[in-house]
């Protein structure tokens, strides 16, 4: 009897464990963007810390992000919040505000497929509100412009991240189908947004 307890503790512990690495994976793990980071990026003017982006709101779709300031992964591509509830702004290149593309990404979903920050931002339309809070409690005002989906391998990097016709925010996601042997999805949606002055 001692053995057969010994062997069904083994076992829990044994399921114990794979269901935290799993939850852990869930919560923590996201799909990269697999958005390759401009070489030539415009890098962020020297601006005061108390006007750089804190926070994404777009009532619209329910969304109060946290904004993280990432640069690039070990793939040169532009990097990731790290987790399912927060955005990241390429901090290489414009701030949110200034004349230029920033540029804002975050996961559609996680590992387990658990709906991420940018879950609906499928729903935004041209003429939409989206506000940036910067870290000194300014609010930034911007509007969808234009949206567009692109094959994951053919994002037009210099509309990302590059145009110098004016303030620009610009959103972007994955879509499309989930490509498992990559971890990643086959499209890219990005939601063009214009400050409003």
């Amino acid at each position: 009897m001692t053995a057969r307890r010994w062997i069904v503790g083994l076992i829990t512990i044994a399921a114990i464990a794979v269901f935290a690495v799993t939850l852990v994976h869930a919560l923590w793990y996201a799909p990269d963007s697999e958005v390759p980071a401009p070489q030539l990026a415009v890098h962020a003017a020297d601006v005061p810390e108390g006007q750089l982006p804190d926070r994404l709101v777009i009532p619209k779709i329910g969304i109060d992000a946290h904004v993280k300031h990432v640069g690039v992964d070990a793939k040169g591509n532009m990097a990731t919040p790290g987790n399912f509830t927060d955005v990241a702004w390429y901090k290489y290149g414009t701030p949110p505000g200034y004349n230029g593309s920033a540029v804002i990404d975050g996961h559609v979903d996680n590992g387990l497929a658990l709906a991420g920050v940018f879950k609906h931002l499928d729903e935004l339309s041209v003429g939409d509100d989206v506000y940036i809070r910067t870290a000194s409690s300014t609010t930034l005002h911007f509007k969808v412009v234009e949206r567009d989906e692109y094959d994951y391998k053919q994002v037009p990097l210099d509309k990302l991240f590059n145009r110098s016709d004016g303030a620009y925010l610009n959103l972007i996601t994955c879509g499309g189908t989930f490509i498992p042997t990559e971890k990643s999805y086959d499209h890219r949606l990005v939601i063009y947004t214009k400050l409003v002055s």
